[in-house]
């Protein structure tokens, strides 16, 4: 069994992060109408149910903006330089620009919050 190419690893990857973004957002959503809804909340807004509440938000954003620039370097990768020799991998390989570096902080700043809310 060889090695997985960098353009399949990145499209299979992608299709994953979309996945479970999907799945992020059914539940965010839930969230959100559960507390919004006078129904199931009757008046228990705490202290600690905004604080979560804040946190489930910010890290619903920034799980967007992650998958936004990951979007955005699948195109530029398999559309832009699809006619460039070995384009998508030389392309997708660049560790030192600008998206891939905003990904990275963005990840951190995912796990950090995930672990102070947790």
């Amino acid at each position: 069994m060889g090695q997985i190419s960098l353009e399949k690893a990145y499209i299979i990857s992608e299709y994953f992060e979309a996945l479970l973004y999907g799945l992020f957002s059914c539940l965010f959503g839930v969230t959100l109408y559960l507390y919004f809804n006078p129904t199931y909340n009757r008046g228990k807004q705490d202290n600690h149910t905004l604080i979560m509440i804040g946190f489930s938000t910010i890290l619903f954003f920034v799980a967007t903006f992650h998958l936004t620039i990951n979007f955005y370097r699948l195109l530029q990768g398999y559309v832009d330089n699809c006619n460039v020799p070995s384009g998508p991998a030389v392309y997708l390989s660049n560790l030192r620009t600008w998206h891939i570096i905003l990904k990275d902080i963005l990840f951190g700043i995912q796990h950090t919050l995930g672990s102070v809310a947790a």
